[in-house]
């Protein structure tokens, strides 16, 4: 996963790019017990997806990364 930000591929959103921010995220993923993996996969399949008008099979990319939460 580190590949995809060490490669600027998410430095542009403040939550991979901010140090601060990225501490908040990592923090929030504890206390809820997510991994941040499952939070990039979820991003970085949005973002692959958000200049489709129709993005047909996200939902089932979901809930395949959804499912990698123990």
């Amino acid at each position: 996963m580190d590949d995809f930000v060490e490669n600027n591929y998410l430095n542009d959103l403040p939550l991979w790019a901010d140090d601060d921010a990225k501490e908040i995220l990592l923090a929030v993923c504890k206390k809820n017990n997510i991994s941040l993996d499952v939070v990039t996969e979820l991003v970085i399949v949005q973002r692959e997806r958000q200049h489709q008008e129709r993005a047909r099979g996200i939902n089932k990319r979901f809930e395949e990364i959804l499912g990698l939460i123990e």
